[in-house]
């Protein structure tokens, strides 16, 4: 058993001529906790699909425990499954409408475990009921039935229902009133303690990657701009697009020379230009930016940034 859980090496995703994800590398640890934050359309959904195979991969590698789920067989590919699981934004599309709750919870028991009794079924249905806060009596109810947040809660427990290694968890909170996100993103904490499992968070809601997670990513336009510890990140971002992302956090003691601007004086991309893709929206770009794409530097132990221009935004 490899050490590492799972690793994308230059994984790149194409729909049609158009490039949603670029030669994005990165891995995660058994039980590890990873944020990856980014604005609308930079790919975060795209990401977490292409981990599952939920959509084929133009390029690159996802290896989960040392197998390589592109390349694996169907029925290999289905026994990898019951290790990963994902929890989708919207909770109610994501469940079943002409499905009982436990016939929702039941099904990855049937698919994974057919030789399990009805009864033992019934109560591993029940016990995961509990554990996410509902009734037993929900167990009977239809989806249509729930609040969004109950709805979460029905589509965690199904996802933790196999006990999975790696749960991706795609803008889970993303549709829920605020006071139900905390109780979602408690229960997810509570959840990944007890069971040890692996989570990669996808948010654009940066306070809650920085109450969950370890280590963070930051995407921008398909490429990872930024990769650090989350303190680290939060106390120090080297990316400018990372900087804007944390301004953009509402603030009572913010200043307004605080908030990076794009400059005014950096040049328009011209049409296919191979450099920086955050280059017109920076306020610390030049001409030179123009050249190459930046590729990730360690600007210290553990943190990476994709800038030419880093020690500028670190120090300033």
């Amino acid at each position: 058993m490899s050490d590492t859980l799972l690793t994308v090496a230059n994984l790149r995703v194409n729909f049609g001529a158009q490039a949603v994800l670029r030669e994005l590398s990165f891995e995660m640890m058994p039980g590890e906790t990873v944020g990856l934050v980014g604005e609308s359309g930079s790919g975060k959904s795209t990401l977490a699909r292409a981990i599952l195979r939920l959509i084929p991969i133009s390029s690159g590698r996802v290896l989960f425990d040392g197998i390589d789920l592109g390349a694996v067989r169907a029925r290999a590919l289905s026994r990898c499954r019951r290790d990963l699981q994902i929890i989708f934004q919207d909770p109610l599309a994501s469940l079943n409408p002409r499905m009982s709750v436990a016939e929702a919870l039941a099904e990855p028991l049937r698919i994974h475990e057919p030789a399990l009794r009805a009864q033992e079924r019934h109560s591993r249905v029940a016990a995961m009921l509990e554990r996410v806060g509902l009734e037993a009596d929900a167990a009977r109810r239809y989806p249509h039935e729930f609040s969004g947040g109950q709805c979460q809660r029905i589509g965690i427990a199904r996802a933790m229902m196999l006990n999975p290694r790696l749960l991706i968890c795609d803008e889970p909170v993303s549709s829920l009133d605020a006071s139900i996100q905390g109780q979602i993103v408690n229960l997810l904490c509570d959840l990944q303690r007890q069971l040890g499992t692996a989570m990669l968070f996808i948010s654009h809601n940066l306070a809650v990657v920085r109450h969950l997670s370890r280590r963070v990513l930051v995407i921008y336009r398909g490429r990872l701009v930024e990769v650090a510890e989350c303190d680290a990140l939060f106390a120090a971002p080297a990316h400018p697009y990372t900087r804007a992302l944390l301004a953009s956090v509402p603030r009572r003691d913010v200043r307004p020379d605080e908030i990076p601007t794009p400059a005014e004086e950096a040049p328009a991309a011209p049409a296919g230009a191979a450099g920086c893709a955050f280059h017109a929206r920076c306020a610390y770009a030049r001409a030179s930016c123009l050249r190459a794409e930046p590729p990730l530097e360690e600007v210290a132990a553990g943190h990476f940034a994709a800038c030419y221009r880093w020690r500028e935004v670190v120090y300033s």
